[in-house]
Formats: C-alpha cells, structure tokens, sequence
C-alpha cells in the first residue's frame, strides 16, 4: 500500500525513483480503507535524509499509510530551510490535541549533553508523555530511545570511551512479533557515543530485551504490549550513511575510527558491504502491521491508557451500587479491566454475602462431621440443612434481586441456579466462599457486555501455597489482551491442583493489583466507601481529612498500625512495577481520593 505525503515533498522523487508507490492526498479520498496514522518526531539535523530513509521503511508494507512530520517548535534548526519546514512539518503544539496509530522518534546528535541541556528536552518530554496516551504504539531511535528509557522508567546513559560506528551482528533473544521472519543473527547499523545498561534495563519489569549484541549492547527493547519500541540502532540507514558521517568526521579534523564490518576488508577505498535492509525493511514491516494495524483500534481516539478498577464490597452490595458501578465504568474510556468484590453490607446489621457464604461452608463442614452420629443426630441434621437451604435461598434471592433489577439476561439466572446448586454440596471452604465474588462478576459482565474471566484461570499458587508470579503473569499477558473489556473475580485462584485457593480477607485487593502488574497498568483504581486514606476515622472523629497522596512505604505503615484502609499484600504487585494506587469512594466518584506511589 501507498504512503500518503504532499505531492511536491523531495523525497517523493526520490522514492518514485525507487519505484515506490506515493501518493497524494487527492488520490487517498478515493481509497476505501482506513489508513493509518503516523507521526514522525524529526530531531535529526539533516531532516531531508531522515524523512526520506524512515517514509522509504514505512512504505514496505500493503498498508496505506499517513504521516505527518513533526518538529520541535523550542529549537531553531540550522540544517533544514525554514521554507521547508514551515511547508512540510507541523509544530508539536498543532498535533498534540490529535491522535495517531503510530509515532516515531527520531536520534538526535546531542549524545554527550546532559538531557537537561538539550534545548528542547522540555518539549521532548510533553510530546513523551503525550505519546502514552494519544500514540498506541512508539517507537523511538537511537538517542531518542535513551531519552525515552530515561524519561518513562529513570534509566541513565553512559558515555563511551570512542564513537560506536559500523554494522554489528545482534542476536534475537526473545520471541516477539517485531522479530517475526528474522534470522537468529542479524545485522544493524550503530552509531552513537553513549548507552544504557543492559542490567538497567532488565530490572524495569513492564520491558523485554528482544534483540543484542556483545559489542552494541542492547538493540531492540519493548514494552510487553509493544506500545513503546527502543531501537538502539538505525535500520533505516541508506547505504553510505555512515560513509558520509566517517567522511564528515574526518574532514572536521575528528579523531575517528574506521566503521567496524562495513567497508570490504576494512578499506574504506572499497565498497560497502550492505547486510542491514532486509531485517530494516522487515521489523518496520512487523511493527506496522503487528503492533500498530492489528492492535489499535479503529477508531482512533479510542487510543487510551491502561486502567484497572476494583470495586469492593460495599461498592456492589446491591443493584443501585452495580448501577453506580456501571456508570463509573463507562464514563472512561480506558477502564476495561474491572475486578469486583462480593456484596457487602447494604446497612448497619446487613451481612456481606462473603459471611454468609462462609457461613454456608462452616454448615457443611459440621454436617459433614455429625454424618458418623446420623441416628443420634438425624434431628439436628435436619435443622442444619434447613438452615443452610436458607442461607443458600437468601444468597439465591439476593443475588435474583439484583439481576431483576438489573434487567440483566437469563443467563446470570441460570449461573446463579447452578452456583447455588453446587454450594448445597460442596464442603471446599475456599469454593464455597470464593461464589460471591464469582457471581458478581458473572452478572458485572453481564451487565456491562463485558467479556467474563475467571480468576482461577488467572491467578495460581504453587504446593506451597504462595502466589506463582511466573506462571500468573504469564497466562494474564496471554489471556488478556489491550483491546478486551473484561470483568474479573477478586479474591481467589488456582491452586497447583487447579482448585479454587482464597486469598486471605482483603483479597479482591490483593487481586485487583495482580491484574494491574499483568497487564503493566497506567493506574490501580481501588473503589470503596470512603474518599481515600483519612487521617482519623471518619465515623469517630467528625474533622477527619482525606490524605492527598502517600507513598508505598507510608500506606504499608498504616496497615502494620492496625489501620483497615488497605490490605498490605495488596501494595507489593503493584509498587514493584511502580503503578500508582488511587483509592476513590464508589458514592462519591467526583471526589480526588488517595494516590500512592514511590514518592519522590
């Protein structure tokens, strides 16, 4: 498929040369597809060379694409006319109200600055931040990968004793669709004087290394749902790019050396052993059509960050609070992951369904313990089934009421039938009361139109009954993917039997931060009954505040204190990948709440 650009843009002729297909926006009003949307951040000096080597890329593919060309309204370049960049390029300021499928960012040769002294590192990091919320996937090159690793996760660079420069081999370590079709080995143009460390980047849970080299170190980085791209190297180099930059260096008075496995026999008077474009053409290929066409959704400005929201107890403990619920839910875009509690109290004296289907197991355990004593005890057995087949029927008509109310379909009615049906039998403690949150979120789901996912094909603990964060985090990836809008039990999982295995009490909480480290979510939403961490009890002491922002360490504090804001298993998922906890009041969702992160 074509790449969209203005008619008179000097690559065009270039590219026409090249016998790829450009067209201009005239034809493009007759092509019935949506194309894509891509924007290039161009901080390179020479921006006629660098438009024309990445639109070259991105026209390898059956995709039409549109791009538009971005730069920095904070720095006067000195290589590119103004003509041409008031003719051709947009500032930041006229496209960060738009969004786009794709981004790229270009390097810059400001490697041995501090990021501070780049002239425009204020505006870089505004269109960094822009980009995790209106881009859905970016991918960013060479200094601007540094840049970017620093700027999201506080990854330094380091400087080199000598410029980086050739082609050097890289192996593919990890499987990802960037690196579909390539060879194991592959090559890759370097050309840069610092790096980052490829022990840093490994500690930054939400990244995966794909690709390195023993001599370039790391070369391609990703995020685990491919929205930001590192690229240490430059795949879209033209044949003699680095002959011109040697060349160039040389005629500065520049102490250079010879580019490594790049001209023949390590003569620069010979020619240049070109081994980079088809992996080049390729990962462009694969990130365009993998990460961008096949994952963003259609509609653009439905491009969002990622959240996950819990609502507890007393925010589901009848129909007019699953109403609330769903109205809280649908009034953000990005909130498609949802874990649920079981109904808690409706009112002083009420008793949470949680109880209550404790209660029904704590029945069944002294039935199944008097059977041996049937003849002495047949009279007391008959009054425990009575009064479990109460308790059941309550738990039956409560959860029927709230379905009716609801108007949700036949199918929650035939779910709660069957759950109730295995309650009046089951002597598993951790099923029994695990039902509450799991038909909550049968009817959730069914309420919002939302996809159903059981937690016990989530969550597992291993012999020891501990949480396997391995095999966790593994089938939540693979389970749950960015475009689902899903509703999710809390409180339990599989054991290493594939039973169902409880969290102990706080354990939707415990849950909720789960989901939120498997997916690497932008924001942990923790609904309740209260406006966030108070600095006294609200219902002892009348002047009580809502806290504004804590951090992992002080919230973990307050639990140890006695404090019952926040079950503190709950904090480490999600302190680990460093999300922000908001706790927010279901009953008053206008007001701010609680956010607690790592703090300075």
């Amino acid at each position: 498929m074509p790449v969209l650009i203005p008619y008179d843009l000097p690559a065009k002729e270039i590219l026409t040369k090249e016998k790829i297909f450009v067209m201009n926006e005239t034809r493009a009003q007759t092509q019935d597809i949506r194309p894509l949307r891509v924007a290039i951040i161009n901080l390179m000096p020479t921006k006629i060379e660098t438009e024309t080597q990445l639109l070259r890329m991105l026209s390898n593919t059956a995709l039409q694409v549109n791009v538009d060309l971005i730069r920095t309204s904070s720095h006067e370049s000195k290589n590119t006319s103004r003509e041409h960049l008031e003719k051709f390029y947009k500032t930041f300021d006229e496209i960060k109200d738009s969004k786009y499928d794709a981004m790229i960012v270009t390097g810059a040769p400001v490697e041995k600055l501090d990021y501070t002294q780049v002239s425009y590192w204020e505006e870089l990091k505004e269109i960094m931040d822009y980009a995790r919320e209106h881009v859905y996937s970016t991918m960013f090159i060479c200094w601007a990968s540094q840049a970017a690793l620093y700027h999201y996760y506080g990854v330094e660079k380091h400087q080199m004793d000598k410029k980086l420069s050739g082609i050097f081999e890289n192996e593919v370590i990890a499987d990802n669709v960037l690196t579909r079709g390539f060879d194991k080995y592959f090559y890759a143009p370097q050309s840069r004087y610092t790096y980052c460390k490829e022990e840093d980047i490994k500690k930054i849970e939400d990244l995966d290394i794909i690709a390195r080299s023993d001599d370039a170190g790391v070369h391609l980085a990703a995020t685990r749902d491919n929205r930001l791209i590192f690229v240490s190297g430059h795949s879209e180099y033209d044949e003699d790019t680095i002959d011109k930059e040697y060349k160039r260096d040389l005629a500065n008075g520049k102490e250079t050396e010879l580019p490594a496995n790049y001209y023949r026999n390590d003569d620069s008077e010979k020619e240049i052993m070109v081994r980079w474009k088809s992996h080049g053409n390729l990962f462009f290929s694969n990130w365009l059509n993998y990460c961008v066409y096949q994952e963003t959704p259609y509609d653009i400005d439905n491009i969002s960050k990622k959240i996950v929201a819990k609502f507890g107890g007393t925010s589901l403990s009848d129909a007019s609070q699953f109403n609330k619920v769903k109205d809280i839910i649908l009034s953000q875009n990005d909130r498609n992951y949802i874990v649920v509690s079981a109904p808690g109290k409706r009112y002083d004296g009420d008793v949470k369904v949680t109880d209550m289907l404790g209660y029904t197991h704590n029945i069944q355990t002294v039935k199944e313990r008097v059977r041996d004593q049937i003849r002495e005890l047949k009279k007391k057995e008959v009054l425990l089934i009575k009064e479990k087949e109460k308790v059941i029927c309550q738990i039956e008509e409560r959860f029927e009421e709230i379905c009716d109310e609801l108007g949700v379909t036949s199918k929650s009615k035939r779910e709660i039938k069957e759950v109730t049906d295995q309650l009046r039998d089951s002597s598993d403690r951790d099923f029994v009361i695990s039902r509450g949150e799991y038909l909550s979120a049968v009817i959730m789901a069914d309420y919002l139109g939302y996809d159903f996912i059981d937690s016990k094909d989530l969550i597992f603990f291993d012999e020891e009954g501990k949480l396997d964060e391995g095999k966790t985090y593994s089938e939540i990836r693979r389970k749950i993917s960015p475009e689902d809008k899903v509703v999710i039990p809390g409180f339990y999982g599989s054991n290493h039997k594939g039973s169902i295995k409880t969290f102990e009490r706080g354990g939707s909480d415990i849950s909720g931060s789960i989901i939120a480290n498997g997916i690497s979510a932008f924001m942990y939403e923790n609904w309740t009954d209260v406006s966030g961490v108070m600095t006294a009890d609200p219902k002892k002491q009348k002047d009580a505040m809502t806290i504004d922002t804590l951090t992992y360490d002080q919230l973990l504090d307050i639990t140890k204190n006695g404090a019952q804001v926040y079950h503190p298993d709950a904090i480490r998922p999600v302190a680990k990948a460093e999300i922000p906890i908001n706790i927010k009041n279901t009953n008053k969702p206008q007001d701010t709440g609680t956010i607690i992160n790592g703090g300075e």
